[in-house]
């Protein structure tokens, strides 16, 4: 990547002086990260907004911008969990530690490590939610696709999976359906 492309890449035109390529960088990388903080995870959308960070990266070497923020560890994670309960609830936390923790910068180098981590907590999760509500697949309910931002609230979720109503059954059921539709389109 040249000078040109990476100006390209940030929509800066001649004259450009290095407080607005600073400026354009920052604003960029705080864009995907804002994505990362604010919605659902959705693997795909999120590996898209991973990519615009490596080209971001590549900009702030190509320019020589030093980005905003101090590197950032990822932070500890909990394990999975053995059971439902355990299992929503520990997901739950260990996106809250991600998007607390990736608060702290706007190096899209340390950002795309969140992301793709984002992305694989994400994935397990689902895998492991579908084969925790098996019993649900079976339930004779017709849905329509459900578009994957859609995401049900995590304490609706929650008080889904310790009830026993049919309302009840039918968040799981929907939530999974979300769920097995994202990971059909997912790349092998």
């Amino acid at each position: 990547m040249d000078t040109g492309t990476a100006h390209v890449l940030l929509g800066l035109t001649a004259p450009i002086d290095q407080e607005d390529v600073m400026e354009r960088l920052d604003a960029e990388a705080f864009a995907v990260r804002d994505h990362f903080m604010r919605q659902p995870v959705v693997p795909t959308l999120y590996r898209s907004r991973v990519n615009r960070l490596v080209q971001l990266s590549d900009v702030s070497r190509v320019l020589s911008v030093q980005p905003l923020g101090v590197p950032v560890d990822l932070p500890a994670l909990l394990p999975s969990g053995s059971n439902f309960i355990l299992l929503v609830r520990n997901h739950l936390e260990n996106i809250r530690r991600l998007r607390t923790s990736m608060a702290a910068t706007l190096d899209p180098d340390v950002l795309v490590r969140f992301g793709n981590a984002l992305c694989n907590l994400q994935l397990r999760y689902m895998e492991e939610f579908l084969a925790l509500s098996m019993d649900s697949a079976s339930e004779d309910i017709v849905l329509d696709p459900i578009p994957a931002r859609e995401e049900i609230d995590w304490q609706t979720l929650l008080a889904s999976i310790e009830g026993n109503t049919k309302e009840a059954r039918l968040v799981i059921v929907k939530e999974r359906r979300r769920m097995a539709q994202i990971l059909e389109r997912e790349p092998s």
